[in-house]
């Protein structure tokens, strides 16, 4: 048996632009990875870097299509995930954007890692949403021991 992780958030911009944030890498740094090998496009195999955890994730992109879904999977975590990202507009100028995980084991090792990627998507867009609306980088600091930070 096996169950998804749905996340999703309401961002307060065009469609068109919250999910130019999703396969543009240089935007993409600005919430959520550190670079990436390249854009978002169907077909593609891209690494994206956490430089703040070191490491490197290899996705499969299986499906692009503009302002409405993105579907990847990657096996970075040990198990084949499916990540489907989808975009609906909410009037003009507002987007809601969510994201499923699938398809995770209903066993104590696909419960943690749901988990983990139930807390990670949730940062995510709750980090794009400073992102657009009010140009705000989360990623600042990631990760890094309050001594550190200046």
């Amino acid at each position: 048996m096996t169950f998804d992780v749905k996340v999703r958030e309401r961002i307060l911009k065009p469609i068109s632009e919250v999910f130019d944030a999703f396969v543009d890498p240089v935007k993409m740094a600005n919430y959520f990875i550190s670079g990436a090998s390249g854009p978002l496009e169907e077909g593609a195999h891209v690494t994206w870097e956490f430089a703040d955890v070191g490491a490197k994730v290899g996705i499969d992109v299986l499906e692009v299509n503009k302002d409405s879904k993105i579907v990847y999977e990657s096996s970075a975590l040990g198990r084949l995930l499916r990540t489907t990202i989808s975009f609906d507009a909410d009037g003009p100028d507002a987007t809601v954007v969510t994201v499923i995980d699938a398809s995770f084991e209903l066993d104590e090792d696909g419960v943690n890692l749901a988990l983990g990627q139930n807390a990670g998507w949730t940062y995510t867009l709750c980090a794009l949403k400073a992102y657009l609306q009010f140009g705000v980088n989360l990623r600042t600091g990631l990760n890094r021991r309050l001594a550190d930070v200046s």
